[in-house]
């Protein structure tokens, strides 16, 4: 599909935290076609590239599996040129260019998707424990390794956009985006430069594939084999799930409680910029 106004396209980064419903959002916002996509780069350099910065979870061998993906390839991609598309939208993880600023590429609406951490941390240990027993024991904080576990580093990251590339705040939250789906979408694509239809609130599955985004074959491959990604890129809607449920973490261990109540002030502190429904 061809970009018909041939003006340069829209370039937009959503930084996330780990089970925000990221892959749905961008589900949403490419699901009409025209949009190049780049499905966590910077996370695919940090956590299997030749600077790779995390060990890899479980007894799998901890070496280096995307040796393309250093932090200036990431850079150099997604500054390219794009121009018969819409939308050049990347999806990341925020702790992902933590220290790494001056890899952040050039051009972009820096945006940024968030979640109240007391549904983030239950989501990873559940997540954690479907990991294949050849894997070994594999523990939640593997999974989002960072040392501010993903929160401080998406704060630390807001903060760089706003007070020293000087853009607006733009911040969704993820129990908003399910709860108000219609209301969040418009305002955030108001935001961004980018027409809102009704359109964008249902699309067809998978369109990892159907519209070739860009993404690490690791990261295809992990998916197969855990199913990280199964639901949010089989989804079709913004649909609610254990989202609009009370959030109670009071049967959580210590550990899980902990890492809840440390993210917690970086998350509130954030929300006070949120998208209002």
């Amino acid at each position: 599909m061809s970009n018909p106004s041939q003006q340069p396209p829209l370039k937009v980064a959503a930084w996330c935290i780990p089970r925000s419903l990221s892959s749905v959002l961008t589900q949403s916002i490419t699901s009409q076609g025209n949009a190049e996509v780049f499905f966590e780069y910077y996370a695919t350099a940090a956590h299997g590239g030749p600077e790779k910065i995390f060990k890899t979870p479980g007894n799998l061998p901890n070496d280096v599996r995307e040796p393309l993906y250093s932090f200036q390839y990431v850079k150099d991609q997604l500054e390219a040129d794009y121009p018969s598309r819409e939308i050049v939208f990347v999806k990341d993880m925020a702790y992902a260019v933590d220290g790494r600023y001056d890899k952040l590429p050039q051009g972009y609406i820096h945006t940024f998707l968030t979640r109240h951490p007391g549904r983030v941390f239950p989501s990873l240990v559940r997540l954690a424990a479907s990991f294949p027993p050849m894997l070994g024991e594999v523990k939640y904080h593997e999974i989002s390794p960072s040392p501010g576990q993903s929160y401080k580093e998406q704060w630390d990251l807001f903060q760089y956009v706003t007070n020293e590339l000087k853009q607006p705040a733009i911040v969704i939250d993820a129990d908003d985006l399910i709860a108000n789906p219609a209301s969040i979408m418009k305002q955030y694509c108001d935001k961004i430069g980018f027409k809102f239809t009704d359109d964008l609130l249902t699309w067809e599955p998978d369109l990892v594939t159907k519209h070739k985004w860009n993404i690490a074959q690791t990261q295809l491959m992990a998916n197969q084999f855990i199913g990280h990604y199964r639901r949010a890129f089989g989804s079709t809607s913004f649909e609610g799930g254990d989202s609009l449920h009370e959030i109670n973490y009071n049967n959580e261990n210590d550990d899980v409680k902990a890492s809840i109540e440390y993210c917690l002030p970086f998350y509130e502190k954030l929300l006070k910029n949120k998208i209002n429904p």
